[in-house]
């Protein structure tokens, strides 16, 4: 067998997981009327502390610019999802914190259909090995890069 083509599979990678992103997201918008990114927000509030984090943690988490994070956040507080707040006795971080109406939406809607789509548009095409894998070379590549945080990538693990 010929050695593999470490940029063949990198390629294959990158493609794949934006084809399965695509995928959530359309399903998104057509049964919850969110975007992908909008879910994500409110999921990642749900799972911090006091359901609130500073603009940059969100914007860390969700891989997205201070720009596109303040953008999202505009979206979400226009909803009626999210609230923008200051923290007693720190004026310059300006925090997102998910809504009443926010978690009502998180966990009666999009929850249920982003779950539906991981399954439909990921877990069903492939099999409990390769789902292992996945999540072991996922975790060796965040882990090579300093990305790696139980908390942040594992919501809800010690």
């Amino acid at each position: 067998m010929a050695d593999p083509d470490p940029l063949l599979a990198w390629l294959y990678l990158q493609q794949g997981v934006q084809a399965v992103e695509e995928a959530l997201s359309a399903t998104m918008e057509e049964h919850c009327g969110c975007t992908l990114s909008e879910h994500a927000a409110l999921y990642r509030l749900k799972t911090a502390e006091e359901q609130r984090l500073s603009m940059a943690e969100l914007a860390e988490l969700l891989g997205i610019s201070p720009s596109g994070v303040t953008r999202l956040v505009d979206r979400l507080v226009r909803r009626g999802w999210v609230a923008r707040v200051q923290l007693p006795g720190n004026r310059r971080t300006v925090c997102a914190t998910l809504t009443e109406e926010g978690l009502r939406v998180l966990q009666g809607t999009t929850m249920v259909v982003y779950w539906q789509a991981v399954h439909s548009h990921f877990e069903s095409t492939l099999d409990a090995e390769d789902i292992a894998a996945v999540a072991r070379i996922g975790r060796k590549m965040l882990e090579a890069h300093g990305r790696w945080d139980a908390k942040r990538f594992a919501p809800g693990s010690p």
